[in-house]
């Protein structure tokens, strides 16, 4: 498993904030008697920690790559813009105490000549777990929102990532709970050097070719330009990373292919019935010259037609997700899946 899931919050919040923390205050000391007291200067907290500019120019860069992944327009960029600046600007800023420590503790211990002692890890461990179950609190309360900024086909690519990422946080849980053990592999907190950084490079270049591997294949087959034939392809592909990461069973597979076979129906017979407006409103979008009021109620006209698609996937993803056991579901952290 790959150090940047099983660290996963702390790749979360390697973008700093979107401002700066005041540093502590400095004790006065008395001077020396006969001597007037002059003005010092704050001490800033040791470690790294970006300027309060750079921090926002990081969070507004990471916006921008997850508007370019998903093809968001523009009114949605600015709330994604907005959004992600102020919830995790605003969460950097107020646990910059306790995340810079751990952060240039990290650091350090990637960048010792020798891989950290077990009361070491034990100890860094500890300390984070308070971090990691803050971060998962804002990782659900973001997703939740950037849901609200999608329209229903944007959602079903989102929601194949968040299935990704939910698997990677039950890992890095599960990580955090062996290290507070002292059970832990030396390459998952030190990057080695000479002849053992050659050995780890290699790894990490197999580790990156199977997973590309396993992105091929699930990847979309059809040249559909069918706008709600594309969704289902996206549904398609969230099923069988479904099953893959939770190795359901044959009964099981059966089930969720059940449930997919069903709700595909479902969009396709509420696609037939409304084929004529969805093809004439999307030729009038494409080819729309108007003001810019009038295009936005054109594609709200559409995305209304698309809603039932989006509560179809809803109801996809909520009775897949009852089928794994709790003991497939423990596998998964327990074996670092992902």
């Amino acid at each position: 498993m790959s150090l940047k899931l099983a660290l996963i919050f702390v790749a979360f919040l390697s973008p700093p904030g979107s401002a700066e923390t005041p540093p502590p205050a400095v004790k006065d000391v008395p001077p020396p008697a006969g001597r007037e007291t002059e003005a010092q200067p704050p001490t800033a907290p040791e470690g790294l920690w970006p300027s309060k500019k750079l921090m926002n120019l990081m969070l507004t860069r990471w916006a921008d790559r997850i508007s370019r992944k998903y093809e968001l327009e523009e009114s949605q960029r600015a709330k994604v813009r907005k959004a992600v600046v102020e919830r995790w600007g605003t969460f950097l800023n107020e646990n910059r105490s306790t995340i810079q420590p751990l952060v240039n503790e990290f650091v350090e211990m990637r960048m010792g000549l020798e891989p950290p002692t077990k009361e070491q890890v034990q100890a860094w461990a500890q300390r984070v777990a308070p971090a990691f179950e803050k971060f998962r609190e804002q990782v659900d309360q973001g997703t939740s929102e950037f849901r609200e900024i999608l329209d229903p086909l944007q959602k079903a690519k989102f929601e194949l990532e968040v299935l990704q990422v939910g698997v990677g946080v039950q890992v890095a849980e599960q990580k955090l709970k062996q290290w507070q053990k002292g059970e832990f592999e030396k390459y998952e907190l030190w990057e080695p050097t000479g002849p053992d950084r050659r050995q780890r490079r290699a790894e990490r270049r197999r580790r990156r070719m199977e997973q590309a591997r396993k992105t091929a294949e699930i990847a979309p087959q059809s040249e559909e330009t069918d706008q709600i034939a594309l969704e289902l392809k996206t549904w398609e592909r969230y099923v069988r990373e479904f099953i893959r990461i939770y190795k359901l069973d044959e009964g099981q597979r059966t089930a969720v292919l059940s449930v997919l076979s069903e709700l595909k129906e479902r969009a396709l017979a509420h696609r037939d019935r409304h084929r004529e407006d969805i093809a004439k409103l999307e030729r009038h979008i494409e080819t729309f010259t108007g003001s810019k009021e009038e295009l936005a109620d054109l594609k709200r006209q559409l995305t209304e037609l698309y809603g039932p698609i989006d509560d179809l996937f809803k109801e996809l993803r909520h009775r897949a997700e009852s089928i794994p056991t709790a003991e497939q579901r423990a596998a998964i952290a327990e074996n670092g899946e992902g």
